[in-house]
């Protein structure tokens, strides 16, 4: 995967914005909103932008972004049936990521059906489907939500153990998140079934 490309911006469009690194210039598809976050930077310093490296039978693309919130909640959307990366690009455009998410968490289907594109079917199809896994992130410095961390997708099994239990997804995640932080040093070296093993407890505990 193509993490992210520094370079300087050459162009800002509706859809797209063009980079030039080291030499290439590469076309990134974006979100209004994140064209419009780089527009002043056309021929300035250097920036970096996040990136999706998509390839598929008829196309490869790549995908910009302004920063990790965005990009995460984007990789989320693809993964719902129907919404391909233009659209959701378009979702991203129309709505913030922290104005999404909040239309998740309350299940606001009114607001998600006035996106373009989205109808009341598919707006019920996103709360179901992404409302547990866009979380707010507490240690953003924006105060920005995302996606649970790839660091918690490794535990997935833990995460769902604890759901079948009666824990809320979302405080899960993130009292997951804040252990797997805590005991990083602790993790080195171990095994996934030592990891899991020595996670579990100390979940618990945070979560009892």
């Amino acid at each position: 995967m193509i993490n992210a490309i520094n370079g300087v911006i050459t162009a800002c469009n509706e859809n797209n914005i063009i980079i030039n690194a080291g030499g290439i210039e590469y076309i990134l598809e974006v979100s209004g909103r994140c064209s419009a976050h780089f527009a002043p930077y056309i021929n300035k310093e250097p920036v970096r932008v996040l990136t999706v490296f998509q390839v598929r039978e008829d196309a490869m693309t790549l995908f910009g972004f302004m920063d990790r919130a965005e990009r995460e909640c984007f990789i989320e959307l693809i993964k719902v049936p129907g919404i391909a990366g233009k659209g959701a690009l378009k979702i991203l455009t129309s709505i913030s990521v922290n104005d999404f998410i909040r239309a998740l968490d309350s299940r606001d289907l009114s607001t998600l059906s006035r996106i373009p594109g989205i109808g009341s079917k598919t707006a019920q199809k996103l709360v179901l489907q992404l409302r547990d896994t866009l979380v707010y992130d507490e240690n953003e410095p924006d105060g920005s939500r995302s996606a649970q961390t790839n660091d918690a997708k490794a535990y997935e099994d833990v995460i769902e153990s604890f759901v079948g239990m009666g824990f809320e997804k979302k405080l899960v995640i993130r009292t997951l998140e804040k252990i797997l932080t805590k005991e990083k040093e602790n993790l080195k070296g171990l095994g996934k079934e030592e990891c899991e093993n020595h996670i579990f407890p100390l979940l618990l505990r945070s979560l009892s």
